[in-house]
């Protein structure tokens, strides 16, 4: 097990500024491509003539979020305390070991594939067949089972409260309208 690097040992440039990382590169070049998706969806109108939420609505509110968090991100990658992978205490995280380290992305490839093809039936039976609050209810309850066994009745609440919500928000409140599928229009 190595010791993690002193301050004195961080790629700092001239006048104690820490270089870009491969962390801050990235960062800085998806900040360059969600200003454009950004700029490209102030450019739709947020609002249709019926007085609906228009096509540039949603658009707006992502890439705002985004820029803001994508921002953030940059300026604490570039921070001259700033280590990858070290949090603002100065530690290596809770547990300091390689838990606190990058996510393991190949350790679990059939659950993530399991989720792929669920996606793929939510998006094939939601606009026509079953609607958004029975297939959005089926998806989430499958994924979750999948993926949280150890709470059976949290998976139940949170698959049949989240399409309700979501469908209470967007029928009734922003007056947008959702594929109803097997149920009646309220």
């Amino acid at each position: 097990m190595t010791a993690a690097p002193s301050r004195e040992s961080r790629p700092v440039g001239r006048g104690g500024r820490r270089r870009p990382t491969g962390r801050s590169l990235f960062l800085g070049v998806l900040l360059v491509v969600v200003a454009g998706y950004t700029q490209m969806a102030f450019e739709l109108e947020w609002r249709t003539a019926a007085g609906r939420i228009g096509p540039g609505f949603f658009p707006r509110v992502i890439g705002i979020a985004a820029l803001v968090i994508l921002l953030w991100a940059l300026v604490t990658s570039l921070r001259p305390g700033a280590v990858d992978g070290e949090d603002d205490a100065g530690g290596t995280g809770a547990a300091g070991d390689e838990e606190a380290g990058d996510a393991d992305l190949g350790r679990h490839p059939v659950p993530l594939l399991l989720v792929l093809a669920t996606a793929v039936v939510f998006l094939l039976v939601f606009f026509i067949p079953l609607g958004m609050v029975v297939s959005c209810a089926l998806f989430l309850l499958v994924t979750l089972f999948l993926l949280n066994r150890r709470h059976p009745v949290t998976n139940v609440v949170v698959a049949l409260a989240v399409p309700l919500l979501v469908y209470l928000l967007f029928q009734s409140v922003l007056n947008a309208g959702l594929p109803a599928g097997l149920l009646p229009r309220f």
